[in-house]
């Protein structure tokens, strides 16, 4: 008889232990369907910029004599909105930014250069649609005198404008470059992603000072790109991150010279795109570093030009 409450207090133990394990089965299996990529309870943002952009310009008209930026320091502003509209059954989220180059120069004077770009972006999903437009004007370039050498002023304006969309193939939800990039989203583990898309762009080159042998000092290129690469950030707890970009892209597309002996070109450039970014993501503020660096080659006429552009840049940002 003492056998049978032994047995039944058996029983209603397993019992216990069967009920008290399925609301933790429960819990996992909840915490597994929690999103990878989590947005943040504020929708408008203030962004605050600061770059460095180094650019050199070698030109086989020019002898390849490096030409390189005046007025590389740039301060900016933008904002964000989280979910501005719906479109194509697809959140459509928005920023903007314009910044503005210092009217500090690596020549004595010419502080009369001037120097902006613009951009606004939007993210349906794993797209990132933007459009962006870049003015810059002068350069200083290096003089072999004796007994040293010195930095002369170039007169040369560029105007380069564009249209791009890239397709994070393989985010499936987990990777965003919003979280490195522009700090709006919170991405809770490290994931990468395949990067495919494209682009419209023209430049457009206005050799004041006539170094450059364009027909009529001008150099005009209207471009079509396909880009292939990959990214992936490394998520760090309290919210620290790194994120490494790499994008080859292969333009087709025509050089008009305006001139009158039909010498427009049809050209065939390569440029690659290497960035990195770490940082730091909280609920009220945010920054982050990035590097970047690229290189392209453009072909017209006889000659070849090369650019290689660097830049360092500081981006806060305030949620309200």
């Amino acid at each position: 008889m003492k056998s049978i409450p032994k047995a039944l207090l058996l029983v209603l133990s397993l019992a216990g232990t069967c009920l008290a394990s399925e609301p933790t089965t429960g819990s996992s299996q909840q915490t597994e369907q929690e999103p990878e990529i989590s947005t943040f309870r504020d929708r408008f943002s203030l962004r605050f910029l600061t770059n460095y952009n180094f650019i050199s310009i070698q030109n086989s008209a020019f002898g390849d004599e490096p030409l390189e930026s005046n007025r590389p320091l740039s301060l900016g502003i933008g904002f964000g909105y989280d979910s501005l509209f719906t479109l194509f059954d697809k959140s459509w989220d928005f920023s903007f930014d314009i910044r503005y180059n210092l009217p500090i120069t690596t020549t004595d004077g010419h502080t009369n250069a001037r120097a902006f770009e613009t951009g606004i972006n939007f993210f349906p999903d794993d797209w990132w649609l933007s459009g962006n437009f870049r003015y810059y004007s002068g350069f200083t370039t290096r003089i072999h005198d004796e007994p040293r050498d010195r930095l002369k002023f170039v007169d040369l304006s560029i105007y380069d404008m564009y249209f791009s969309a890239l397709w994070m193939v393989s985010a499936n939800g987990k990777f965003t470059p919003r979280s490195a990039y522009f700090l709006e989203r919170r991405q809770k583990r490290s994931a990468g992603s395949i990067i495919v898309g494209g682009r419209l762009q023209r430049n457009i080159a206005k050799d004041n000072d006539g170094i450059l042998l364009y027909e009529n000092n001008r150099r005009d290129i209207t471009t079509t790109w396909g880009d292939v690469g990959y990214t992936y950030s490394f998520i760090f707890r309290r919210g620290y991150f790194v994120n490494l970009w790499g994008v080859l892209g292969l333009a087709y597309g025509r050089v008009v010279t305006d001139d009158d002996n039909d010498n427009d070109d049809n050209v065939l450039l390569p440029e690659f795109d290497i960035r990195s970014a770490f940082g730091y993501l909280g609920d009220k503020w945010s920054w982050n570093t990035v590097l970047k660096s690229g290189y392209s080659i453009v072909l017209y006429g006889e000659y070849n030009e090369r650019k290689y552009v660097g830049a360092i840049e500081m981006l806060a940002v305030r949620r309200f």
